[in-house]
């Protein structure tokens, strides 16, 4: 082929190339409610999930601190570990649990409900056993409501 058709060619090639942006995904952490997770989820994974062998760890994916277990900041004494937990400790809870909606993923979908659900209800086998009994749990219930955004508290 002659240089003069290839070079020709290419120029054409070129040309037909769309430009691809590179946009933000939106931020699914922005479209969730601290509140309504403080009130309707936390207590979730305080009570079911938060125990040091389990999400009470601070290498776990999803970490959960809880009062007489593991807490922020060192608590050597019983009454240090006990104390009701700070702000900081509910927020650091709140976006362990968000990190879990990066990529937009459906509340039926998302981890933090299937991981804990029997395998026979659509479960993905947690280490722990399930926690949950069903799809109509009514934690299952209220960690969607939160996910979906339509969650509230009295």
């Amino acid at each position: 082929m002659p240089p003069r058709l290839i070079a020709a060619v290419a120029l054409a090639a070129l040309g037909a190339c769309a430009t691809v942006a590179n946009e933000d995904a939106p931020d699914a952490v922005a479209t969730l409610s601290e509140p309504v997770f403080r009130c309707k989820v936390e207590p979730i994974l305080v009570r079911d999930c938060s125990y040091t062998g389990c999400h009470g760890i601070r290498s776990a994916a999803l970490r959960v601190f809880s009062p007489g277990k593991l807490r922020r900041d060192p608590a050597p004494t019983l009454d240090d570990r006990i104390k009701t937990m700070t702000d900081a400790e509910h927020h650091d809870n709140y976006l362990s649990a968000a990190g879990f909606t990066f990529g937009g993923v459906a509340p039926d979908d998302n981890w933090l409900v299937r991981k804990p659900l029997p395998v026979n209800a659509g479960g993905y086998g947690h280490k722990g056993g399930a926690i949950f009994s069903g799809t109509d749990d009514p934690r299952v219930v209220a960690i969607k409501g939160w996910l979906a955004g339509t969650g509230s508290c009295p």
